[in-house]
């Protein structure tokens, strides 16, 4: 890290406009990864509180249906979610989750502490998937998963980058001796495609 803080891709540190809703979870990594259903519990109950904020599908002009709305905000929230319950490796265990409803997009935010070694490795990996090619990374990485059985490539990220359009921030910060409070952002479009 360069610093005491770091910002990485699309990182708002406030959004330019008033939310239309925000919600805000305090999360256990340590009580998500003893009751790992908690993970989809938390992601689902968000989507679907979320989904009502968009039409059904037979109205959806101009914006996403409600399905898809909970489907796509299901799949990112969990994986969000999911990396914090497994890589947070510090005494604090709590874990952020926000999620904010603007005009054209819906912000998610999850935050965790780590340690400064993991925020490195965590660093660097995010610069590779937002420098690069997406789809071919993806293809090497899928390819190097199958010869090493590696949990921790950013398979995840591309995923959310190639499949669901989602556009992503990163903010690293040094809390503390040896520990890192890391701050992912996904950006979702609300407009249809």
């Amino acid at each position: 890290m360069r610093g005491d803080t770091e910002i990485l891709g699309r990182y708002q540190e406030q959004p330019a406009e008033n939310p239309a809703s925000q919600t805000e979870l305090g999360l256990s990594s340590a009580d998500m990864l003893q009751h790992w259903r908690r993970v989809s519990l938390s992601s689902d109950f968000l989507a679907k509180y979320y989904s009502f904020y968009f039409p059904y599908r037979e109205k959806a002009k101009g914006r996403i249906s409600r399905e898809t709305a909970e489907n796509t905000l299901s799949f990112v929230l969990n994986e969000l979610i999911e990396n914090t319950a497994k890589y947070s490796n510090t005494p604090d265990t709590g874990v952020r989750v926000r999620v904010l409803l603007l005009e054209r997009t819906i912000l998610l935010e999850v935050s965790n502490s780590v340690t400064e070694a993991l925020a490195d490795e965590f660093l660097a990996s995010m610069r590779e998937v937002l420098s690069g090619d997406t789809e071919e990374l993806y293809i090497s990485k899928l390819e190097g998963n199958l010869e090493q059985s590696r949990s921790d490539s950013g398979l995840g990220f591309l995923t959310l980058i190639n499949d669901y359009q989602i556009g992503l921030g990163f903010k690293f910060e040094k809390t503390g001796a040896d520990v890192c409070r890391i701050t992912v952002q996904a950006d979702m479009n609300c407009e249809e495609a």
